[in-house]
């Protein structure tokens, strides 16, 4: 009875225990199955770029961490293809494509078995420069899987030398030297040369080379390239023995376009039109008196360069013409400072000034001026040439000089004819620019009496403060028998500065030109009366403009717009205009009180630049400095270069495709076609982003050469795109966009600790442990076999008696 007992009890106590253990296994509690165990998934980087002893024992040490900490470690090999889930029949390795990096296709295979069989984390051992696929879409997308990323990051190291890059024209002009910058980086233990060979699509070529020099640079110069597109290769070699160092293929792509003329409008020496001429460009040189007949050449050539030129120089249609090639149709303009030129040139206020991104600088208000004017109101005045009324045109260039005085000036004004009549008594400029608008109750009548209205005018300025003071005179008519030198030396005496308009063919220049003499004065010819309120006005601001003069220092404070970029060591100027740039303009070069010297800005469909101290007399030692080719030929091109169509086109480089994004005016889309590599001409769509701006996908086809044509209202322009082959032997170090990963917290620190803490990122029911299953079932059935059986002992009895009984037979038949 009692051994009925015991066999029942022990039998109930094994199918509990078998009881405890399939609730521990079904309520996700873990004991031998290694799936209960928290997994770690490392995605091994094995393309060409990564070096294979790093990467190892960078796994090595993962695993080791791993185990410590109680987790699994699982890999998967990627390059441009991941390693097959099952490995080849054959037992052949798997081809990875290691010339790429697919980041992307790992990270959807890494997220693949977390749907099967949630992972703790995931770590991925790579140098992040990816070749193909969308990398940051797969980090978003192990993101919203709840899947901690960690990243080992590991990169090849550069040679000690190696070119990282050309910088090269993105235009250039046929028959013109190109100049290309190669840049160096590494050891300069060693003398360093760059040979670059550059070819057209046609099979020709041609070959530079050059030093390295203490920079890093390598300057390059291919001689007048034909028409066409040039690809450009360079090796890095021993200045010494010409061991190739390193070799850079299908580095940049010129596009070299039939030669076009500039337009060259010449005040004074014009040293940079000698300078174009040597380097191949076609000008059309026209003198800047004969400017004003060049209205309707604006459509033939690229670019318009004034060099010290005034706006007195032309009348209104020529300016109004240069305004809409410039604005409408993407013309080029270039304006180079001088004695005739900015406020010298009568620049404020007109319609050139509009164009430009400077604004010719108000009067220097460390001075104050006080300014009479001396007007003629005889019968003469009264009907010029062509009905004009010469008095009415007087009063209207009286108003429109007076509106440049400042608060601190003082202004006055006298009438004359066989009499005087101080009509503005010497007074603050404020009040006298509102009595000017008034009516002058004077009609034009009379005789000419020039000395009672100088002395009258004289007398006012008397009345001024020791300040600066100025007389500025209109008359047509004779100087009969003014006592000329008794009032040349009364002007000269009172330090006055004089300005004389003579207007229309009988004015007496000579006489005038002895009143004012050689020093403080000077006469200003009116052939027509139309024409004095701008004459007037231009010959105010030209007398009273700021230009520093001396030896003033140069500095540098943005890149300039075309190739290099920055130059060092830049020489001092003589002389520039003082100018105030408009907020939109962009200011490379400066002067220590950082008043312009070269700026640019877009007008419209077309690229303005100035350079305030002109490339001539006011900048001597620029014209003997090492850069001045680069700086002379680089600003023409730069300006030349806005394109037909007007738009600006940047091309990015995408692991699968080409962005294309274009900026112009606002109107109907711009029509693009592209020429790639293994496909055709063919249209591509334009997504409209914002008003004016466009974007473009296009399937990258592979490295080579893409021609984009893209047509607008204002025409076709077309552009050069080198896509290069994605070599991972030209690859180096760790990607920049591994930083910004990171800061956007798509990328952590590669701790297994912590990964494997991470709680499992799933809401569903973790898998039962299977080893705890088993022993569940051991438990029962073992429970079920001492129940039936009587007791383990009595079950033991049975069992070793019929053994005894069987083995003499077993023993009888094998004898």
């Amino acid at each position: 009875m009692k051994a009925l007992h015991r066999r029942t009890l022990l039998a109930l106590a094994l199918q509990a225990a078998a009881l405890l253990a399939l609730a521990a296994g079904l309520a996700g509690l873990s004991w031998l199955d290694p799936r209960s165990q928290p997994t770690l998934l490392v995605l091994l980087d094995r393309s060409l770029s990564m070096p294979r002893q790093p990467v190892d024992q960078a796994v090595q040490g993962l695993a080791q961490a791993v185990q410590q900490a109680g987790g699994r470690l699982q890999t998967l090999d990627f390059a441009g293809r991941v390693a097959p889930a099952v490995p080849p029949a054959d037992g052949s390795a798997p081809d990875l494509a290691q010339e790429a990096t697919h980041l992307q296709a790992a990270l959807e295979a890494a997220l693949a078995l977390h749907a099967r069989q949630p992972l703790a984390g995931l770590v991925l051992v790579s140098d992040a420069h990816a070749t193909a696929g969308d990398s940051e879409a797969g980090l978003r997308a192990a993101r919203s899987a709840g899947l901690a990323v960690g990243w080992i990051p590991i990169g090849r190291p550069p040679p000690r030398q190696r070119i990282v890059g050309l910088l090269a024209p993105q235009h250039a002009r046929s028959g013109q030297p190109v100049r290309v910058t190669a840049q160096v980086d590494g050891a300069r233990d060693r003398p360093l040369r760059v040979r670059a060979t550059a070819r057209a699509l046609d099979g020709r070529s041609q070959a530079a080379q050059a030093e390295v020099d203490a920079q890093g640079r390598a300057e390059l110069r291919f001689d007048a390239l034909a028409p066409g597109a040039w690809v450009v290769e360079a090796a890095l070699v021993d200045g010494q023995d010409a061991t190739p160092l390193h070799t850079l293929a299908d580095a940049a792509v010129l596009d070299v376009q039939a030669a076009a003329p500039l337009l060259y409008v010449q005040g004074g020496p014009a040293a940079l039109a000698d300078s174009l001429v040597r380097g191949g460009w076609a000008l059309q040189r026209v003198p800047a008196a004969r400017l004003d007949g060049q209205a309707d050449a604006l459509a033939g050539v690229r670019a318009v360069v004034l060099d010290d030129v005034a706006a007195t120089d032309a009348g209104p249609r020529l300016w109004a013409a240069l305004d809409i090639a410039v604005r409408q149709h993407g013309l080029g303009l270039l304006v180079l400072g001088g004695d005739r030129s900015f406020a010298r040139g009568g620049y404020r206020g007109s319609e050139l000034e509009t164009l430009l991104p400077v604004l010719a600088e108000p009067a220097a208000m460390d001075q104050p001026l006080s300014l009479v004017f001396a007007v003629d109101k005889s019968g003469s005045m009264g009907q010029g040439s062509g009905g004009v009324d010469r008095f009415a045109m007087a009063q209207r260039a009286v108003q429109d000089t007076a509106r440049g005085l400042g608060e601190r000036d003082a202004l006055g004004l006298v009438l004359f004819d066989a009499a005087p009549r101080v009509l503005l008594p010497l007074g603050p400029a404020a009040a006298g620019q509102a009595a000017l608008q008034r009516d002058w109750q004077a009609s034009p009548r009379g005789g000419t009496q020039l000395a009672p209205g100088l002395q009258a005018a004289l007398a006012e300025l008397a009345k001024a403060p020791a300040s600066r003071r100025m007389l500025v005179l209109v008359t047509d008519g004779f100087v009969d028998d003014a006592p000329l030198a008794e009032l040349r030396a009364r002007l000269q005496q009172d330090r006055i500065e004089t300005i004389v308009l003579a207007v229309g063919p009988d004015a007496d220049v000579a006489a005038l030109q002895r009143l004012v003499g050689d020093g403080g004065g000077q006469v200003l010819r009116v052939n027509e009366a139309a024409e004095l309120p701008r004459v007037m006005r231009s010959g105010f601001e030209r007398r009273r403009a700021r230009v520093q003069q001396g030896a003033i220092t140069v500095q540098q404070r943005q890149d300039l717009p075309f190739a290099p970029g920055r130059f060092a060591d830049w020489p001092p100027v003589a002389a520039y205009a003082v100018t105030r740039a408009k907020p939109q303009a962009t200011v490379a070069v400066q002067t220590e009180s950082a008043e312009p010297l070269i700026a640019w800005h877009r007008a419209g469909l077309g690229r303005v630049a100035v350079v305030t101290s002109g490339l001539g007399p006011w900048a001597p030692q620029w014209l003997g400095w090492r850069h001045w080719p680069p700086l002379a030929g680089g600003l023409a091109e730069w300006v030349a270069s806005a394109g037909q169509g007007g738009t600006a086109l940047t091309v990015t480089d995408n692991a699968d495709a080409l962005q294309i994004d274009a900026e112009g005016p606002p109107g109907d889309a711009p029509l693009l076609r592209v020429d790639s590599p293994g496909a055709p001409d063919r249209p591509v769509d334009t997504d409209l982003l914002v008003p004016g701006r466009w974007r473009a996908r296009v399937p990258a086809a592979g490295p080579g050469l893409y021609t984009l044509r893209l047509t607008t209202a204002q025409g076709t322009q077309r552009h050069l795109h080198l896509r290069r082959p994605s070599d991972e032997a030209q690859t180096f170090g760790i990607h920049p966009a591994l930083a910004a990963w990171r800061a956007a917290g798509w990328v952590v620190d590669a701790n297994p600790a912590t990964l494997l803490r991470a709680p499992a990122p799933t809401a569903d029911t973790p898998p039962p442990d299977r080893s705890l299953l088993l022993l569940s079932l051991l438990l029962f059935l073992a429970g079920v076999g001492v129940d039936r059986s009587g007791g383990a002992a009595a079950l033991w009895t049975r069992l070793s008696g019929r053994w005894r009984r069987w083995r003499p037979g077993l023993n009888g038949r094998s004898a």
